[in-house]
């Protein structure tokens, strides 16, 4: 085959287009929802243990409670049977003064039980401070990543109406 000089001066009739090649979209964005949403992960798990926590120490102060209010139901009526028995002449003046010991022992018990219970209900209302103060944490990390989550499907949508207009 041979080429004439005029052919050579000539561009050929088929040319490389040069077509941009599309650029990788930015992931930043994506990348930073996904670091939010373990976020949110850790946050929610650490909400729940503050609220099983919570419920625990609900639990342990009522029972408690109980106990105090039984302890004392059960010192007053002891004392009133033993009042009862002697202003019916049925026991004796040692006796009376046994079950006088055996009331002021109880009075006492339920004392200290009265102070187990309010040093209990303190670190209950601690424990749900910290139960709300988590769950407030974990509605706003939610709000954050559905924010982020619109601003990215926004950024999305402008995106492809760039590339359909070109």
């Amino acid at each position: 085959m041979r080429m004439s000089p005029a052919s050579l001066s000539r561009p050929s009739r088929r040319e490389v287009v040069d077509v941009a090649e599309r650029r990788p979209g930015d992931r930043r964005l994506d990348q930073l929802l996904h670091v939010r949403k373990q976020r949110l992960g850790r946050l929610e798990r650490e909400r729940n243990e503050a609220r099983e926590q919570w419920r625990q120490q609900r639990r342990r102060f009522k029972s408690e409670k109980q106990r105090w209010r039984k302890l004392q139901d059960q010192a007053l009526g002891q004392w009133a049977e033993a009042r009862a028995a002697f202003s019916g002449m049925t026991i004796t003046s040692g006796e009376f003064r046994r079950a006088k010991a055996i009331y002021e022992r109880l009075k006492k018990e339920a004392a200290q039980l009265h102070v187990d219970c309010q040093q209990l209900a303190r670190q209950c209302r601690t424990a749900g401070k910290r139960f709300f103060a988590a769950r407030e944490l974990v509605m706003q990390a939610n709000r954050q990543q559905e924010k982020l989550g619109v601003m990215r499907d926004q950024l999305r949508a402008i995106e492809a109406a760039l590339n359909a207009e070109a």
